[in-house]
């Protein structure tokens, strides 16, 4: 009779068959976290599935032990005679006994989590299910987990499903959230565009990956890594009329499994990355080879920086030479482009307030912070460069109720009609969040321009040509510079 518990009996298995935990998790279907905590006794496999599983581990076992002759080790392991026709059957029973062996002694404790699955109906009660989940199991997630929704953007938007994903953006985790989108819903209605501009916004510290994907938008299914897959059809009426819900560990690591390859087959709309890259055939030299640009910037003006605020920059950040050449290009295309495209820039007031008062920029891919000087600097480089090409404009966003989240936004927008990115301040993420989205799909930008171009309707938007901005520049010249001396010494 065993009497040894399931851990001992795989750890002796894996010491005599010489079998990676690796190896092991492809033959059951299982992650290699899984493997790990059965080998060191942390968890047991799910009863339902533990059959199943120890057939899988007693077939790579004994195919391991026949063609390294190790029968007689195995015989001595177990206390039976074992041979190459009764190695797989043998080490079968003492895999099944050593499991009812830790399931007596240790109870369920120990068990991979195997609930069956709840079923609730109706739209009240299944909205507040989904918040609860949503809020207990996002507070916890793990750092670096993917949230897999198959559904579309725009119809969760009109469930307030995303109110799900609500919380303080210094407590949220960070995570990566796959998800389908309509894309002609969206260019239907920029009320959708809007939302999504703010929803990208408000989660900073969240990794959205869109999807414009038949496949991807049309599923009902939300899957979140190791913890719970949901399930939901929708009515009518934009209300959920019941949702399904599973907790079962290996079911929904399955799961997850099977979907996560459905979002990798696909091309994103809209992905994180980490840098944009400087080099000489990197994303911005491609970028900046357009004759047509729009910016919306929340995170300080980036553009015709003087020289010397530029020396600088390489100074504060140590540039080595093939850095400091590369800017040096950049610095070029930038100019000209300023020298004869035509650019459109779109600012916030609170935009332009606080870069006044701190000088902070998101430079390439640096934090900037421009002293007193350089910023008096830029403002007078600025409008030398505006005086001389006619097709550089400004439009700025006043302090508004209605325009408050374009107030506090800290995400900027960078266009050339045919490609865009966004750019996030980093102040206000974790470290180990990508500060940038590129926007690989053109409808997809198009659809962002046309909500840019919806926010211009707005009274609170007012847009300037070079006089107009001369004119408020010697009007308000002593407020700003005394403006940035005082939170110079501050």
């Amino acid at each position: 009779m065993v009497s040894e518990e399931y851990a001992v009996i795989l750890k002796k298995l894996i010491t005599i068959t010489e079998t990676k935990n690796l190896v092991l998790a492809n033959i059951t279907g299982y992650d290699v976290s899984y493997i790990s905590k059965w080998v060191n006794g942390v968890k047991l496999p799910a009863t339902k599935y533990i059959e199943q599983i120890n057939e899988k581990l007693a077939k790579c076992f004994a195919e391991a032990v026949i063609t390294s002759g190790r029968t007689d080790e195995l015989s001595v392991l177990f206390a039976v005679p074992v041979t190459r026709e009764t190695a797989e059957f043998e080490i079968l029973q003492q895999l099944s006994a050593a499991y009812r062996f830790s399931m007596k002694h240790h109870g369920r404790h120990r068990q991979e989590a195997s609930v069956p699955a709840k079923v609730i109906t109706g739209n009240h009660d299944a909205f507040l299910f989904m918040n609860t989940v949503f809020k207990e199991k996002m507070r916890n997630a793990k750092e670096g987990s993917n949230l897999l929704i198959l559904g579309d953007f725009c119809t969760l938007l009109d469930i307030d499903f995303w109110k799900f994903l609500e919380f303080p953006n210094e407590t949220a985790p960070h995570i990566t959230i796959h998800v389908g989108i309509d894309l002609e819903k969206l260019s239907r209605d920029t009320k959708y565009t809007e939302q999504l501009y703010i929803i990208l916004g408000r989660y900073l510290n969240y990794e959205f990956k869109l999807y414009h994907s038949d496949v991807l938008k049309q599923g009902n299914t939300i899957i979140m890594e190791n913890e719970f897959v949901i399930q939901y059809s929708l009515q009518s009426e934009h209300s959920i009329g019941i949702c399904t819900y599973i907790s079962d560990t290996a079911l929904v690591q399955d799961i997850y499994n099977r979907f996560y390859v459905s979002f990798a087959n696909q091309q994103a709309a809209l992905a994180p990355v980490k840098t944009l890259g400087i080099e000489d055939i990197g994303f911005r030299t491609a970028f900046y080879s357009s004759d047509k640009y729009f910016f919306f910037l929340t995170n300080g003006v980036d553009f015709l920086l003087p020289t010397q605020a530029v020396s600088e920059f390489l100074a504060e950040i140590k540039a080595s030479k093939q850095v400091t050449r590369q800017i040096g290009q950049l610095q070029i295309m930038w100019d000209e482009m300023m020298a004869s495209g035509e650019v459109e820039f779109m600012l916030p007031m609170t935009s332009i307030i606080r870069y006044i008062e701190t000088g902070y920029m998101f430079f390439t891919d640096k934090e900037f912070k421009m002293k007193a000087p350089y910023r008096k600097m830029h403002l007078q480089h600025a409008l030398d460069i505006m005086e001389k090409n006619p097709k550089i404009t400004v439009g700025v966003i006043q302090a508004s109720m209605e325009m408050s989240e374009y107030q506090v936004t800290n995400l900027s927008f960078y266009s050339n009609y045919t490609a865009a990115f966004f750019k996030k301040n980093p102040q206000y993420i974790r470290e180990s969040v990508c500060p940038f989205y590129v926007v690989a799909n053109k409808k997809l930008v198009e659809c962002f321009h046309t909500f840019f171009r919806q926010v211009k309707q707005m009274p609170m938007y007012h847009h300037y040509a070079y006089t107009d901005i001369r004119q408020k520049y010697e009007q308000y010249k002593g407020f700003v510079e005394r403006t940035i001396d005082l939170y110079e010494d501050a």
